[in-house]
């Protein structure tokens, strides 16, 4: 069934969220790659000016330094896996699509100093134990992964992060937030991606507020802002926001 449940915390099914990706990796006719995680299917140029814009925006703030462990939680295609390795870092690229990591093999099968692991954001840590990282990171992104997870395995994922955190570190938090409420979207059809789709666009004082209990004073917000100018937003309930952490 159907459903918009605004402001009452409700869960998404994550079975649905799984085939939605697996389906959107299959997905042979998109017009560019940024479109498989970026979607604006109908409009492939808003996508790549949005990819654009948020790396330039966000590397000078970021300050990317070369030789860097980066962790990209959520990394889909590789999109700032391009990005990132040309300033010769090294670079951790997990996501929970199989699909959407071959994709990123692909994209980024030039370069060498990287790991691309399969997994869950709930198992972050088993993860990259697995995958032989045990060593922390000097910069970690989460770039709209958390809209995708129901309220526990939220506060887990941001344990994990903490856990796999250097002791001075960077972390780039970016969601599509609720401009006004927790809107979340169980199982609906979506015109412009032609897919079933969920999500929970937590509020942005939702987002301060679990920050706040989480990181505590372990971490000092740097930065909060809109990620992107006016002209590059088309949505009227959700915003694309981001938060810096460091210590």
């Amino acid at each position: 069934m159907e459903k918009r449940v605004y402001h009452a915390a409700v869960d998404v099914d994550y079975t649905e969220v799984a085939e939605f990706f697996e389906k959107r990796g299959e997905n042979k006719e998109l017009a560019h790659r940024y479109n498989y995680v970026l979607y604006q299917d109908e409009c492939p140029e808003l996508a790549i000016k949005r990819d654009k814009q948020e790396k330039e925006k966000i590397s000078r703030k970021l300050m990317i330094t070369k030789g860097e462990r980066i962790l990209d939680i959520g990394c889909g295609i590789g999109r700032w896996g391009e990005y990132l390795l040309e300033k010769g870092v090294y670079y951790v690229g997990m996501d929970a699509s199989r699909r959407m990591i071959d994709i990123a093999q692909k994209n980024l099968e030039k370069y060498s100093c990287k790991k691309l692991v399969t997994g869950t954001f709930q198992e972050l840590s088993e993860t990259l134990e697995i995958n032989g990282e045990k060593e922390k990171f000097d910069k970690i992104f989460v770039n709209g992964v958390f809209m995708y997870l129901n309220d526990a395995d939220f506060y887990r994922a941001l344990t994990a992060v903490k856990k796999q955190s250097k002791e001075k570190v960077k972390l780039y938090l970016k969601e599509s937030m609720g401009i006004k409420e927790r809107l979340t979207l169980q199982n609906i059809y979506s015109e412009g991606l032609g897919q079933n789709y969920s999500a929970i666009y937590r509020s942005i004082q939702e987002y301060r507020e679990a920050f706040l209990e989480c990181f505590g004073d372990s971490f000092a917000l740097l930065e909060e802002d809109n990620l992107f100018t006016k002209d590059l937003e088309n949505r009227e309930e959700t915003i694309d926001y981001y938060f810096i952490f460091g210590r």
